[in-house]
């Protein structure tokens, strides 16, 4: 990406060697004035997992939080604890045996700090640093290098995607290496789907990217059961490897990756990213850039939750090292639904005149629906039921709630959901709600029906709706087909006043 750097700059090197003791933190580069790190180079351990006991933090501008925190070798790209696997990309350079390389132009305007953090053994530290520094301009260039890292075990099986990454804007998604460790054995990893990254829900123009199979993320088809390792410049799996987990049967240890260089990614309020996933152990080291101070939306669990959780008998589940994500209220959405020859929207449905959270209705799903297959029923999705859900920075994936249990890439099937909030007016007044979505879309405000119509791709419309004072009750329903984003069925929704102020949707029945 073009970043807005001084013509003229002192090219300078932080050189160092030492040896770092277990549980001790070491500042190994403090860089002064405004500047660019160019390139960070490291000598790795040799044996499997030292990568995995370490940590490096970056600091730009006295900020209190690291922009980067992220075990040591996952922020090479080397995952899973491995010493090392080839890895040839413009970002990220990996050689024999553990030559870490990372080209990552990383802006300061007052300073920047690499710190080093040792785990239960120590570390000899071999470490360079290639920096330019700008003593005679000062930097205009406001967005900041960041990366994090998330792990997660295990992961749902035919539920929530895996989250790599939960960022404010503006700023431009770079990439992500994404590492996974098989156990499922239901389904193939790639089956849980691929990316989904939801941009600026909130914003003015929302979009929603949705891939298809895992391995079609990283550039490479039919590697689910069997890939060669390979790297190549934007996208790649360098290490793929099978290992017996216990039974005679095929288990995968993977790691892809994907930098959207030639196919940027901005974002102007917020970003989030997510990948399919079964039940498995998933870690993702993530980068982008963005303007202002970074936002922490995980903390990294103690040491031994970075080494091999199946091997220790550890779980790390969804929850426990999260932190709490910006609040964009809450919806109740009810559902599976079919929908052949698209009759629940022509249809009025029980839930759309009686709501009722402890309720449960018939489905009305065709003979051989994926929602009537034995893990359905096991996860109650062959009846349609209420559930509360939150927002995801105005966003709201039906797929998160309501995927069918059914062997295949990514499986959904056609069917219709309902949402619905209540929006708290502080007066009598016009509001604008924007929505985004694709297939078909019905909307009700205090019972009156807008028919807001057919998207053949994710696109908004904006529709102004009278308020009264106080609770407004919003209910929409969504058509999900096949169509050209492989079965997303996701809406962004904006509610705001004609002064400018932002509703809140809230779950709270009324």
């Amino acid at each position: 990406m073009q970043l807005s750097l001084p013509n003229y700059p002192v090219p300078d090197r932080v050189s160092l060697t030492c040896y770092l003791p277990p549980h001790e933190r070491l500042t190994c580069a403090e860089l002064d004035g405004a500047g660019c790190i160019g390139h960070i180079w490291m000598a790795g351990g040799r044996q499997d997992q030292q990568s995995r006991q370490a940590i490096i933090r970056i600091y730009f501008d006295e900020e209190p939080i690291p922009y980067v925190e992220v075990p040591l070798g996952d922020f090479f790209g080397v995952m899973h604890g491995k010493a090392w696997y080839p890895i040839n990309t413009p970002y990220l350079s990996v050689k024999a045996e553990s030559g870490y390389n990372c080209y990552f132009a990383m802006p300061f305007a007052h300073g920047a700090r690499i710190e080093i953090e040792a785990g239960e053994i120590g570390h000899a530290l071999y470490i360079m640093v290639d920096w330019l520094r700008y003593p005679d301009a000062e930097l205009s260039e406001p967005r900041r290098f960041c990366a994090r890292w998330r792990r997660e075990y295990p992961t749902e099986r035919y539920g929530e995607d895996f989250l790599l990454l939960d960022a404010d804007g503006p700023g431009q998604l770079v990439g992500f290496v994404y590492g996974v460790r098989l156990e499922d054995n239901s389904d193939r990893w790639s089956h849980g789907g691929a990316d989904n990254i939801y941009l600026d829900g909130e914003g003015e123009y929302p979009a929603y990217l949705r891939g298809i199979g895992g391995e079609d993320t990283f550039g490479t088809s039919y590697g689910g059961a069997l890939h060669p390792p390979e790297t190549h410049l934007y996208s790649a799996m360098p290490y793929y490897v099978h290992e017996d987990i216990g039974e005679a049967r095929p288990a995968q240890r993977l790691v892809g990756y994907r930098f959207y260089t030639p196919d940027p990614i901005p974002f102007r309020q917020s970003l989030q990213l997510r990948f399919g996933c079964m039940r498995n152990d998933i870690s993702a080291t993530t980068y982008w850039y963005q303007e202002g101070p970074v936002r922490a939306y995980f903390r990294l669990p103690p040491w031994e939750a970075l080494a091999n959780l199946r091997d220790q008998n550890i779980s790390l589940p969804r929850g426990i090292c999260d932190l709490p994500l910006p609040d964009s209220g809450d919806w109740w959405l009810c559902g599976p639904f079919g929908n052949q020859q698209n009759a629940a929207m022509r249809e009025i449905l029980p839930p759309e005149t009686d709501f009722a959270p402890d309720a449960v209705y018939d489905g009305r799903h065709e003979e051989g629906s994926p929602w009537l297959t034995e893990g359905s029923r096991n996860l109650g999705r062959d009846r349609a039921r209420w559930l509360r859900r939150a927002a995801l920075h105005g966003f709201v994936d039906f797929n998160h709630v309501f995927r069918p249990f059914s062997r295949g890439v990514g499986v959904t099937h056609t069917g219709a959901a309902l949402a619905r909030c209540t929006l708290h007016a502080p007066s009598a007044l016009t509001a604008t709600l924007r929505l985004s979505w694709d297939d078909d879309l019905v909307l009700w405000v205090n019972g009156i029906r807008h028919d807001l119509g057919h998207h053949h791709a994710f696109r908004s419309r904006s529709v102004d709706v009278p308020l009264r004072a106080g609770a407004n009750i919003i209910l929409l329903k969504l058509a999900n087909a096949r169509g050209s984003n492989h079965g997303g069925w996701a809406f962004a929704f904006r509610a705001v006043t004609p002064a400018g102020e932002l509703l809140q949707p809230s779950g709270e029945p009324q």
